[in-house]
C-alpha cells in the first residue's frame, strides 16, 4: 500500500481509501459489511470515509462495529450538510451522534459536506452557521481537522481555499471532469491541504462506457484500473476513495494502484490531450464560456447534467438520479430557455445547447406526469390523515407533483423517518416537522406511504411495532 501525506496535518493516509456509501443496508448483510471493513484494515487501508445518510443510515454503524474490534490505526472522515444541520448547535449534536455511532473519541477529518457554490459557502461560514459548530467541536477535542467537500468548479474552490479555514478537501475528480477540477486540485495541494478524491470512476460512468474512455486504456489493464491510476498518478492526491460493496471491489481497488504502475507526468500530459480529442465532440467541458444567460439559466450546470445522460447510454433513470444527487436540480424542473442563442454563439465546442435543454424539458414533463399519477394513487380521496415514511427526494417529488395539480396539500400529513438526525427538523423548505416512527400512533395516522420503494418490504416489517392492524401501509 502506498501512503501519502495528508496536507500539513502530519497524517499519512493510504492512497486507496474506503468509501462506504455503497454498503448494502440490508440488516442480513451487516456482519458481511463489518468483515469488509476489517479486511480493508488488514490490507493496509487506513482512511475511511462515511456520512450519516450513507447506505440508508447504516454506514456509520457498520464502521463503528468494525472499529470496536480492531487495534489498527485508522483515520475516519464523516460529514454534516448545510441542508440537514444549518446552524452551529445542529452540527454539534450531529458530531456527538457520529462519535457514539463510530465508536471513536475523535473524528479525524470532519467535513462540511457538499458545497455547491460560493453563496452556500457564505452561509456555512456566517456567524452561528455550521463552521462555528465544527470549530466549537474542535475546541472540545471532538474533531481533529476541519475539511470540506465540494461539487463546484476549480475557480470557486480556489476562492474557498483563499480564506484558509480548512485542513483538507474532498473533491470529485476523474477522467471525465478533470478539466474543470484540476485547478482546484492543484490549488488545494499548493496551499498545504490534504486532498481526498471521491468518484474516481465518475460514479460508475467510466467503466460502464469504455468506448468513450479508450484514451485511458493501458495494455493488459481494464478501464477501471486505468481510470484509478489516472487519478492516483496526480501527486496532489492524498487518497482516492473506492466505493466498496463486496470483496472484489476492495481487492480491485487496491491492486489497481501501486508505485510501479502510476503514470509519469509526461504520460498524464499525453492523456490530457487524448481526452480532449476523444470527449469534446460529445461532452460539455464546463469551461464556463456560456455563463451570463439572459434567462438566468445555469447553462454550464445543465450541460454537465446532459453529459451524464450521454455517458449513461441515454439511461433516463440515471439522468434523473443525477439531477438532484449531483447537481441539486429537481427532475421536475422546467428550464425557461428563451432560445436567444447567445450561449451557442459563445460555446467553444459548438454544442446544440438549445436542443439539449429542449430535450431535458421533455424529460421533466414526463417525470411530472409520472409523479402526478403516483400522487393521485397514493394520496387519500377522503382526506384521511396520512404519514409519509422516508425523508427523501422522492418524498419531495410526491408533494410537489400533488401541489401542481391541487395547488396545496388539502389533507393532514405527517413526515416520519428512522434517522434520529432528522427528527425535529423541517421537511425540505416546508412547515412539516420530521418525527420518529414512535410518533405514528400518537398522530392517529390512518395510512402510511413508504417512499423507499426498493426497501418497502423491509420497512413494512420494521413498522409493525409502530402501527395498528387496521393501518394501511402502501408504497409509491
Amino acid at each position: 500500500m502506498i501512503y501519502r501525506e495528508y496536507g500539513k496535518t502530519g497524517k499519512k493516509v493510504s492512497l486507496v481509501g474506503m468509501g462506504s456509501s455503497r454498503f448494502n443496508p440490508d440488516n442480513t448483510l451487516f456482519i458481511k459489511n463489518v468483515d469488509l471493513v476489517l479486511q480493508a484494515l488488514e490490507l493496509g487501508i487506513n482512511y475511511f470515509d462515511t456520512a450519516p445518510t450513507y447506505a440508508s443510515g447504516a454506514s456509520e454503524k457498520i464502521l463503528g462495529t468494525a472499529f470496536a474490534q480492531t487495534k489498527k490505526e485508522f483515520f475516519i472522515s464523516t460529514k454534516s450538510m448545510l441542508s440537514m444541520e444549518p446552524v452551529a448547535t445542529d452540527v454539534l449534536k450531529r458530531i456527538e451522534i457520529s462519535l457514539k455511532t463510530l465508536s471513536v473519541d475523535k473524528i479525524t477529518f470532519f467535513h462540511i459536506w457538499s458545497i455547491l457554490n460560493i453563496q452556500q459557502y457564505r452561509q456555512i461560514i456566517a456567524p452561528g452557521g455550521p463552521l462555528e459548530g465544527v470549530l466549537k467541536a474542535k475546541q472540545l477535542g471532538m474533531v481533529e481537522h476541519i475539511c470540506f467537500s465540494a461539487h463546484c468548479g476549480g475557480n470557486e474552490i480556489a476562492e474557498i481555499l483563499h480564506d484558509g479555514l480548512f485542513d483538507g478537501v474532498t473533491l470529485g475528480f476523474n477522467a471525465l471532469n478533470f478539466r474543470h477540477r484540476i485547478d482546484g486540485l492543484k490549488k488545494a495541494h499548493a496551499m498545504g491541504l490534504g486532498v481526498a478524491i471521491m468518484n474516481p470512476l465518475g460514479g460508475g460512468l467510466i467503466p460502464k462506457n469504455p468506448d468513450y474512455f479508450q484514451f485511458l486504456k493501458e495494455e493488459s489493464c481494464s478501464i477501471v484500473d486505468s481510470a484509478l491510476r489516472f487519478v492516483a498518478s496526480h501527486k496532489e492526491v492524498s487518497t482516492l476513495l473506492v466505493g466498496v460493496n463486496n470483496e472484489r471491489d476492495l481487492l480491485e481497488g487496491i491492486q489497481s494502484v501501486s508505485e510501479t504502475n502510476l503514470f509519469s507526468d509526461e504520460k498524464l500530459t499525453a492523456l490530457y490531450l487524448s481526452a480532449t480529442n476523444s470527449l469534446d465532440n460529445y461532452l460539455c467541458t464546463a469551461c464556463g464560456y456560456c455563463d451570463g444567460c439572459p434567462a438566468d439559466l445555469p447553462v454550464k450546470k445543465l450541460m454537465s447534467l446532459y453529459n451524464e445522460y450521454i455517458l449513461s447510454n441515454k439511461n433516463i433513470e440515471h439522468y434523473h438520479s443525477r439531477c438532484y444527487d449531483w447537481f441539486r436540480i429537481s427532475p421536475l424542473d422546467i428550464f425557461a430557455c428563451i432560445k436567444c442563442g447567445k450561449c451557442e454563439k459563445k460555446c467553444t465546442q459548438h454544442l446544440p445547447i438549445i436542443d439539449r435543454i429542449t430535450e431535458m424539458n421533455k424529460f421533466s414533463h414526463r417525470e411530472i406526469k409520472k409523479w402526478q399519477e403516483i400522487a393521485d394513487r397514493v394520496f387519500p380521496k377522503n382526506g384521511e390523515k396520512t404519514g409519509i415514511y422516508g425523508i427523501s427526494f422522492d418524498a419531495e417529488h410526491l408533494l410537489r407533483s400533488y401541489t401542481m395539480i391541487h395547488g396545496k396539500i388539502d389533507f393532514p400529513i405527517v413526515f416520519f423517518d428512522s434517522n434520529s438526525a432528522k427528527w425535529g427538523k423541517r421537511f425540505m423548505d416546508t412547515e412539516y416537522i420530521i418525527q420518529p416512527p414512535e410518533a405514528i400512533l400518537e398522530n392517529n395516522i390512518k395510512r402510511i406511504v413508504v417512499t423507499a420503494k426498493k426497501y418497502y418490504t423491509q420497512i413494512k416489517i420494521f413498522l409493525q411495532d409502530y402501527v395498528t392492524d387496521d393501518m394501511e401501509i402502501i408504497s409509491i
